[in-house]
C-alpha cells in the first residue's frame, strides 16, 4: 500500500540515465588494482595518499571516512558511487549511480546491485527522500548509513568513481575491439551513437557511449551490452602486452577514485585476488525493481519491497540472486501448516519459514491438539523422501510416515514446542 495520490507506471528503460553503465567499470577497477599491486612499485603510497585524498567534491567538510573492517572469512561490502565531473576537478560532480559490491570469497560468490538514483527511501535525519539525495544533505557518510538501512549489511569500504577515468583507461589499453549485435542508433549529451551491426574498435569515448545507449531496447538489452564490454576490457588486460602499462593504468586509476582511508593499496591487491578466485561466472548483477511514482509533485521509484527484501536475504545468505536446481523442487512441494505448540501464531511463523525456503504453503491452521513436543512432518509411506526433503531445509522436525495421500497435499506439518521455544530465542537476539 502506497502514500497519498499519485500516477503509477513501470519504470522506463531511460528513466535513470547513468544507472548500471558503471557495473563495468567498478568490477573492472578492482581487476587493475590486483595489477597495480602485483608489480610492487615503490610509490603505491603515493597513489593511495591520493586515492584517500578528501576534497569538497567528496568529503564535504574533509572528514576522513573510517569504516569497519570485515570479519575474518566473512563477506566484505563496498558502496560504489558513480561521480561525472565532465574532467573538470573544480566540478564535485553529480552522485547519479549507486552500487552495493558484496563478495564471499569462501563461498565463491559476489554481487553487484544496482540501486535506482530516484529510490524512496529513509535517510537518516531526513525522511523519506530520492536515495541520492543523501550525498548532497551528507556526503558519503550519509550515503553509507542510507544504504546499511536499506540492506541490513554493514558497509566495509566505499569508492567513488569519476567517469571521465572510464575514458581514459580504455585509451590507455589501446581501445578494445566489441562485436556489435544490432544496429544502434542513440543520442543523449550532445553525443550520437550510430553503429552497424559487426566488429568494432572503441576508443574511451566510443566505449563509454556504446555502454550508455539506452534508447535501443530495454535494461536486459543495456546489461548484455555491459557484460560484454566487460568481457572484452578483461580479456585485454589479461594480455601480457597490459603489463607494461600497468604504471599509466594505475596512475589513471588514483587520479578518478577515492575511497575511505581503509581500503589501501595492500587490501586492494587481495580483494583483486580474492574476486579473481571467485570467477567472473559467479558475480551476480542485478538492478532493485520497482514502480514510478508521483507523490507530491515528484517522481520517485518506488521500491518493490518483496523483490528487495528476497534478494537481500538470498545474499545474507551466499545464494544466487534465481532459485537454484534443489529450491526449484521444493516449489512443487505442497505443505498444509497446522500448529500443535499451544502458542498463537506458530503455524503463521512456520508458513513464512517455509515460505522463504520456496515451500508452497496452501494453508494454515490448528492442529487438533496443542500436546505437541516436536515438530511432526506427516507424509504417507510413499513421500518419505518428501518428509526428509522439508526436514533437511528446516534443520528439525521428526517424519512422521502415518500420512495418507492427497492430491492438494504432500506434507503436513504439525508445529510443535521446539519450534515456539527457538523463535522466542530468535526473538530476544534481535
Amino acid at each position: 500500500m502506497y502514500e497519498g495520490k499519485h500516477a503509477r507506471k513501470q519504470v522506463s528503460p531511460d528513466k535513470s540515465k547513468k544507472t548500471g553503465y558503471l557495473r563495468v567499470f567498478f568490477l573492472w577497477s578492482l581487476l587493475i588494482f590486483l595489477l597495480v599491486g602485483a608489480t610492487g612499485f615503490v610509490y603505491a603510497k603515493f597513489l593511495e595518499g591520493r586515492m584517500h585524498h578528501v576534497d569538497k567534491a567528496y568529503g564535504r567538510n574533509g572528514e576522513e571516512i573510517q569504516l569497519p573492517p570485515p570479519a575474518n572469512d566473512k563477506p566484505v561490502t563496498f558502496v560504489f558511487l558513480g561521480s561525472d565531473t565532465r574532467g573538470d576537478p573544480e566540478d564535485p560532480g553529480r552522485s547519479d549511480t549507486l552500487m552495493v559490491f558484496r563478495m564471499n570469497p569462501k563461498k565463491k560468490i559476489a554481487y553487484l546491485v544496482s540501486i535506482p538514483r530516484d529510490a524512496r527511501v529513509d535517510i537518516p535525519g531526513h525522511g523519506k527522500q530520492k536515495i541520492n539525495a543523501a550525498y548532497q544533505l551528507g556526503g558519503p557518510m550519509l550515503v553509507i548509513k542510507t544504504v546499511e538501512k536499506l540492506t541490513g549489511f554493514e558497509i566495509n569500504h566505499f569508492a567513488i568513481v569519476d567517469f571521465q577515468g572510464f575514458k581514459e583507461i580504455v585509451d590507455a589499453l589501446g581501445g578494445i575491439n566489441i562485436n556489435v549485435e544490432k544496429k544502434i542508433r542513440d543520442h543523449f549529451d550532445s553525443e550520437v551513437v550510430n553503429l552497424d551491426p559487426g566488429m568494432h574498435h572503441f576508443n574511451g569515448r566510443e566505449a563509454l557511449n556504446y555502454v550508455r545507449v539506452r534508447h535501443v531496447d530495454d535494461d536486459f538489452g543495456r546489461m548484455g551490452r555491459q557484460q560484454q564490454f566487460l568481457r572484452a576490457v578483461m580479456d585485454k588486460l589479461m594480455r601480457p602486452s597490459s603489463v607494461t602499462k600497468i604504471l599509466q593504468l594505475a596512475e589513471i586509476v588514483s587520479r578518478n577514485v577515492r575511497t575511505d582511508s581503509g581500503l589501501g593499496i595492500t587490501q586492494m591487491v587481495s580483494y583483486g585476488q580474492q574476486m579473481k578466485t571467485i570467477g567472473r561466472e559467479n558475480i551476480n548483477m542485478t538492478t532493485l525493481t520497482g514502480d514510478c511514482q508521483t507523490i507530491g509533485d515528484i517522481s520517485y521509484v518506488i521500491i518493490d519491497k518483496h523483490q528487495t527484501d528476497w534478494l537481500f536475504d538470498r545474499m545474507k545468505k551466499d545464494l544466487p540472486p534465481q532459485l537454484t536446481k534443489e529450491e526449484k523442487q521444493n516449489k512443487n512441494i505442497r505443505i498444509q501448516v497446522q500448529n500443535g505448540s499451544g502458542k498463537p501464531g506458530m503455524a503463521k511463523e512456520m508458513g513464512d519459514k517455509l515460505s522463504s525456503l520456496n515451500f508452497k504453503v496452501t494453508n494454515i491452521g490448528n492442529a487438533s491438539s496443542f500436546n505437541y513436543y516436536e515438530t511432526q512432518i506427516i507424509v504417507p509411506t510413499e513421500k518419505e523422501d518428501l518428509g526428509k526433503r522439508v526436514q533437511s531445509e528446516l534443520g528439525f522436525g521428526h517424519v512422521n510416515t502415518d500420512g495418507t495421500a492427497s492430491d492438494s497435499i504432500n506434507v503436513v506439518v504439525v508445529v510443535g514446542r521446539d519450534f515456539a521455544y527457538m523463535t522466542n530465542d530468535s526473538n530476544k537476539h534481535r
